[in-house]
């Protein structure tokens, strides 16, 4: 069979540009029978990729080139002069797909939660959910809270939604020389002990939660820690600068810009304890990072996060900023407690392999195939 791989995000450094990466990456390591093509809206978007193959993998850059340009007439164009058996498109698909597609579907918050997000842009994602959703021959999802969620809102048939869940590349784990590590923090001038989230920095995420907690801690507990906050600062990001100066924070937390993934690891090694308060999730990959890493993380006990993490993170009430300090506090003070998380962290993170994803997805792509859709 011959595969179509579209992602309109390839090449970018977020989290679920990093996931299209890795499972074409995966696949190509993975499957040498069926025959792949993956879209490019530039060629820098594919520029990232590396792979080795037996020739059953190739790259083409849409034309016109360009998001705004390739979205809605360029990969129609192209598939319709060069067809495939089945495309997968992930985040957004196109307005018109010329062949039968699946479409992965990432989050629910758009539709559970959609004052998270401007006017403008909810409007546009559900647009184009939906009539990806509609139009779709099979949904691709990565937790059963998320086929739930589908099957209530669209009343799809289960038999076509099929869970294939994002990993861990082996390159994410502890940071074993503390010298490096040492050094490479002071160039973002940390050198103290820190909590740490990683993400964007947006209402979804609950960073106004978060520093909220951290409020509370840093009155009733008297921690040394600072806050860390690293990711591309989103939508109602001025919200979050308004509750740290309300708070009197400033000389209390870091903002760290979006960086490279292979550098990653250095914070996630270096941190006491990882927060990831968010209000919703399709999945929460950071978590599991921050587990492979050995670091001790507190997460939410909503949507997709419990699924993902087990019982290797202490839950905490997103809602409640009291209950995300409670959270923080027992995993800085309770040394038994760290230890659990910590050996159990490494245990779940370890279940989440890229070999397992890209088997998962392949037997997915056939199936569909098989059954006619």
């Amino acid at each position: 069979m011959h595969i179509g791989y579209f992602s309109s995000i390839l090449g970018r450094t977020g989290g679920p540009a990093i996931v299209d990466k890795r499972l074409i990456e995966a696949i190509a390591e993975h499957d040498h029978h069926n025959q792949y093509t993956v879209y490019g809206v530039t060629k820098q978007s594919t520029a990232g990729l590396r792979f080795n193959t037996d020739g059953n993998i190739s790259i083409r850059t849409i034309k016109p080139s360009g998001k705004w340009l390739a979205i809605p007439f360029g990969l129609t164009l192209e598939l319709k002069k060069r067809p495939v058996d089945l495309l997968h498109a992930t985040i957004i698909a196109p307005p018109i797909v010329p062949c039968k597609y699946v479409f992965t579907i990432t989050c629910w918050s758009q539709y559970s939660q959609p004052e998270l997000y401007p006017f403008l842009i909810r409007y546009r994602l559900l647009y184009l959910i939906n009539k990806g959703i509609k139009n779709a021959a099979a949904i691709f999802c990565y937790t059963e809270y998320l086929k739930n969620k589908l099957m209530e809102k669209f009343h799809i048939d289960p038999d076509r939604i099929f869970i294939t869940q994002p990993a861990v590349g082996e390159e994410v784990r502890p940071v074993e020389d503390k010298e490096v590590l040492k050094t490479f923090l002071a160039g973002f001038g940390i050198d103290f002990p820190y909590i740490l989230f990683i993400g964007s920095l947006t209402k979804r995420k609950n960073v106004e939660g978060l520093i909220r907690a951290y409020h509370i801690l840093r009155q009733e507990s008297k921690i040394e820690h600072k806050l860390v906050l690293l990711g591309e600062k989103g939508y109602f990001f001025e919200e979050i600068v308004k509750t740290v100066d309300e708070l009197n924070l400033s000389d209390d937390i870091v903002f760290v810009d979006r960086r490279p993934y292979h550098e990653l690891p250095m914070f996630y090694t270096g941190a006491d304890v990882y927060v990831f308060p968010t209000f919703s999730e399709g999945f929460g990959l950071p978590p599991l990072e921050a587990m492979a890493c050995g670091t001790p993380v507190v997460a939410s006990n909503v949507t997709s996060v419990p699924e993902v993490v087990g019982d290797a993170a202490y839950m905490v009430d997103p809602y409640d900023s009291g209950s995300i300090a409670e959270g923080i506090s027992q995993c800085l003070s309770n040394d038994q407690l760290r230890k659990s998380l910590i050996e159990k962290g490494l245990q779940r993170a370890s279940e989440f392999t890229w070999a397992r994803t890209a088997e998962q997805v392949v037997k997915s792509y056939e199936s569909i195939l098989e059954a006619g859709w």
